[in-house]
């Protein structure tokens, strides 16, 4: 569900922050807080902690707060450095424990204004039941330094409730893309932008996906609710799944996905209900490009007036080498419209889903809570989760799909495009606020009782009649109206299969094939119709290779190593909605690649793709924009090492008489940032042969399993 690799914005605002910025260099180190004084807080809490047979923690306390105390200090126990990383990423002080690599994370920081916004809004606009969360799970971190000596940074100490609720406002919009918005503006080829001629999203990344999907009692062969939770996100790193189970005396009872730094499951399952999110693309960021004053007064034109805007300095402290540190400012302005940057000598200004918003950790709580229906709708209702698809199913049976987003309240001007650069002058084509839940896509208990989203449009989410229709819809609302390999299948799979077995919808999720629909796919094959009378011997082999090929990308497949060496670059393009790169000057390369490092061009497809940590090396189907989501980058070697797509996956099935069983799989394990544990790839093999292991939810079963129980 979130962006680029382990970076937030793009490296190309490190140059700009040295031209743009002042600087200094200091030789003073952070002076380090003794940690020994976080040694009694695991008095205030009651927690146990028990670890299942794959080291997953099954987190047992009396109240809420003392489960999320123990969620922190078990994660912390799998993958301390990752979240050390987080909490100082959201600080804004990740350069100066990095280097100037984590400078650009650092300035979105300042510019998104995050520790104003937590400083002002923490006390009265987060709720006291969601700062106790909050504040318990900074407890369990301090108490993991303080037990474990020597791990921390100085910079670390002490965490605070105010961290994590911040958290949530810096890297939720992140998940929409803003960052790359964010980005473009300052390459200068966001769209409407003199000179512009590259699209916004020019930059590689990991990709972020996810599918979910819901089947309510009548769309399956024995009458169960099932629910399939399946991001896809890169497979190390700050937004790489941690899973956990959780239950408290108070009423909450979930396991599923986790990222460092958060209190809560982010999505899974319990008892009452669970749910998937999927990443989508609303049009959620708008940047007016305004006039400032010609003699330098902090003013701008504001319907043919000078409106007065502020100043602010983003100050950016990088780590050099030793004691010393580099520190950089970069001033921001405050306007109507939202902060503003110069840029190459111009203003922009840019409003953004998720400004200032303070209620995401409250929302998630309630949404973690929530025993029906009605309770979900009312966590989503509140309006102050910036983005994401929440794909659901309850133990009752309603099953729907939302398609959640802030949308900005816009005004209807004829001929003004929301999604290119926009006139700063006038305060007319500025409204307050978002709209409401009521106004977004949803698609709730369709008629084929089957719901699904794989980061495509919602206008696409059953299999028959229910889903939302663009005309309800206006442009400026900026629903996205794409769709995916992934969710074409789903609909044709899904359509085919109905009622759905529990083996039929193993099955389905385990896809690997490329839709004949595809545009991708319909692209190559019509190239192949015609190949040109210039092409050597090896490249009309390559030819009839590819003829031969039908989608797929099972292990033994002799095709899929080129034909998806030729496929992803158009997938890339059709999903930028840019022309599909030809088709004839890429084969010689891809012929080349495949004979010179695998000795033909036709390697069974499990020898190319890889799934790899440490000293285990395994074959591992599926690929981009496939159900089975599998996305690669090249090793020494010449194979494709899986570093996103698939990594966390749960079935979770309620049988209608009480019964909520759950199955699982990791991409590697438990244990993320441990090397030496055995848990840190002891999932690989499962994962990769597609198996999911029962999750034990009765504590007798889990007892009967448990690696290690710790009591705090």
């Amino acid at each position: 569900m979130m962006t680029t690799k382990t970076r937030y914005p793009v490296a190309l605002l490190v140059p700009a922050l040295v031209v743009w910025g002042l600087f200094w260099i200091v030789a003073t180190g952070p002076k380090p807080v003794p940690a020994d004084r976080y040694l009694g807080l695991a008095d205030n809490y009651d927690v146990e902690i028990i670890r299942d047979d794959y080291g997953v923690p099954h987190i047992y306390g009396a109240r809420d707060v003392d489960v999320a105390f123990g969620l922190a200090f078990a994660h912390a126990e799998d993958d301390f450095p990752t979240i050390q990383d987080v909490v100082l990423a959201t600080r804004g002080m990740l350069a100066a424990e990095k280097g100037a690599s984590a400078a650009p994370a650092d300035f979105l920081v300042g510019f998104m204004d995050v520790k104003r916004t937590v400083e002002e809004g923490y006390a009265t606009k987060v709720s006291a039941e969601a700062r106790a969360l909050a504040e318990a799970y900074a407890d369990g971190i301090n108490h993991y330094v303080a037990t474990h000596p020597g791990e921390a940074s100085n910079l670390l100490l002490p965490v605070k409730g105010e961290d994590v609720v911040a958290g949530f406002t810096f890297k939720t919009p992140l998940f929409y893309g803003f960052d790359k918005e964010i980005s473009a503006l300052f390459a200068g080829t966001y769209p409407g932008m003199p000179g512009t001629v590259r699209p916004k999203e020019e930059e590689e990344s990991l990709p972020v996906g996810s599918q979910g999907v819901a089947l309510a009692p009548k769309a399956t062969t024995d009458g169960h609710t099932r629910l399939l939770v399946n991001s896809h996100q890169p497979l190390t790193g700050p937004v790489a799944w941690y899973e956990a189970r959780v239950k408290s005396e108070e009423g909450w009872d979930m396991v599923g996905g986790t990222f460092p730094g958060a209190p809560l499951i982010l999505h899974g399952a319990g008892p009452a209900l669970g749910w998937a999110n999927t990443v989508n693309k609303p049009d959620l960021v708008d940047v007016f490009k305004i006039r400032r004053h010609p003699g330098g007064a902090l003013a701008y034109t504001l319907d043919n007036k000078w409106a007065p805007m502020t100043a602010r300095t983003v100050p950016i402290r990088v780590k050099l080498w030793g004691p010393f540190y580099w520190t950089v400012e970069r001033t921001v302005y405050e306007t109507l419209f939202g902060p503003a940057v110069e840029v190459n000598g111009a203003y922009y200004a840019v409003r953004f889903a998720g400004y200032r918003e303070l209620g995401m950790l409250d929302a998630m709580y309630g949404l973690n809570k929530a025993k029906d229906k009605a309770d979900f709708e009312t966590a989503l209702a509140r309006g102050s989760l910036p983005s994401l698809n929440y794909v659901m199913a309850t133990a009752t049976g309603d099953v729907a799909h939302y398609y959640n987003a802030q949308f900005p309240k816009r005004p209807n001007v004829p001929g003004l495009d929301w999604q290119k650069l926009l006139p700063g002058d006038r305060s007319s084509i500025f409204v307050e606020g978002y709209e409401p839940f009521s106004a977004t896509p949803k698609t709730v208990n369709p008629e084929s009782g089957i719901v699904f989203n794989a980061n495509n449009s919602p206008y696409l989410a059953t299999t028959g009649a229910g889903a939302p229709v663009p005309d309800d819809f206006p442009a400026r609302l900026g629903v996205q109206g794409n769709l995916t390999n992934r969710a074409l299948r789903l609909n044709r799979l899904l359509t085919l299969a109905a009622p759905v077995s529990p083996e039929a919808f193993r099955e389905i999720k385990y896809d690997k094939i490329f839709d004949p629909s595809y545009p991708p796919l319909v692209a190559l094959r019509t190239a192949l119709l015609e190949p040109p009378v210039w092409l050597g011997v090896e490249e009309r082999e390559g030819v009839d290779l590819l003829r031969r090929w039908r989608g797929g990308t099972a292990l033994d497949d002799r095709s899929a190593a080129l034909g998806v060496a030729l496929l992803y670059p158009m997938i890339k393009a059709w999903e930028a909605d840019e022309p599909m790169p030809e088709v004839w000057g890429r084969l010689p390369v891809a012929l080349n690649y495949l004979v010179t490092r695998f000795g033909r061009m036709d390697p069974e497809w499990g020898e190319v793709s890889r799934l790899r940590r440490g000293g285990i090396d395994l074959p591992i189907a599926g690929g981009p924009d496939i159900l089975r989501a599998v996305y690669g980058e090249r090793d020494a070697d010449g194979r494709m090492r899986d570093v996103a797509g698939d990594s966390y996956i749960l079935f979770a099935d309620w049988d209608g008489k009480g019964g909520f069983t759950a199955h699982s799989s990791h991409s590697f394990g438990a244990a993320a940032g441990r090397p030496d544990s055995p848990h840190h790839t002891d999932q690989m093999d499962m994962f990769a042969r597609e198996v999911e292991r029962e999750v034990p939810l009765d504590r007798d079963a889990l007892m009967a399993e448990k690696t290690s129980s710790t009591r705090l």
